[in-house]
């Protein structure tokens, strides 16, 4: 399978090459049961070929290793927990890792340093200074790329404006090693969810039909989603009813 096939799919989806895009993925649900050919690094560099004028985003999170009990993140060699290729992109050297001890996002491309710099001025993981406010404010898109729709971190940040009792388990210090093995301290809140379950494949409830395509990309469904109406027609909803995307976990099973 030749990974840059990946470029006339997503183009299929509306994605043009000077887009802001927030991609979201499983690589082995691109792949199926074939070989793509050059691994992980070529399905990044198709989507670095794809917005080749504009900018690239991966969530880098590091939110199992840097804990309660693990309070130090180093932006260049801790890992990240959340797939493949999001590990591998953030260890190009054309890559900027923004900082945050838990939600850390790799970009590459247009402002891309500027874009990552700004985390660390944020005390909650998707804060203000977030790239991912920064993928709404350009009004990019977020793709679900075979992975479905529940693990869309922008919803983080939409659930930041609204703080509802189950998002927050109070905030922690961070030691923090920068790009240039400067360190910091960190004082950031931490995400909880404890008693609930994420449930943000309803977000294409909220939305309109002109607010998002699907369609495969090699052997994945993917969602393209219009940023700037997730977070606000998340928001609006979230403001009527706090827990619409979440459902309460029976704590009998």
């Amino acid at each position: 399978m030749d990974a840059k096939t990946l470029i006339d799919d997503l183009r299929k989806l509306g994605i043009k090459e000077d887009d802001t895009i927030l991609v979201h993925s499983s690589y082995n649900a691109l792949k199926g049961h074939d070989v793509i050919e050059g691994g992980p690094q070529a399905v990044i560099d198709a989507l670095k070929a794809t917005v080749q004028e504009g900018t690239l985003m991966l969530p880098t999170l590091s939110y199992l290793d840097v804990n309660v009990d693990h309070r130090i993140f180093d932006v260049m060699s801790t890992p990240s927990c959340v797939g493949i290729l999001p590990e591998i992109f953030r260890q190009n050297q054309d890559v900027y890792r923004s900082i945050n001890p838990t939600h850390s996002i790799g970009v590459w491309g247009k402002d891309a340093k500027i874009i990552a710099s700004a985390h660390q001025r944020d005390f909650s993981p998707v804060g203000p200074s977030s790239p991912l406010h920064e993928v709404k404010r350009r009004k990019g898109k977020i793709i679900m790329l075979g992975c479905g729709l529940l693990c869309n971190t922008s919803m983080h940040g939409v659930e930041e404006m609204c703080v509802p009792s189950y998002l927050y388990r109070g905030s922690f210090d961070y030691k923090v090693i920068c790009h240039d093995k400067s360190v910091i301290n960190m004082d950031v809140l931490r995400h909880d969810f404890k008693g609930y379950q994420q449930r943000y494949d309803r977000i294409l409830d909220v939305l309109d039909n002109t607010d998002y395509q699907v369609g495969n990309v090699l052997e994945a469904k993917c969602y393209v989603l219009n940023a700037q109406a997730v977070w606000e027609k998340g928001l609006a909803i979230l403001k009527k009813d706090p827990y619409y995307f979440v459902d309460k976990k029976d704590e009998k099973k």
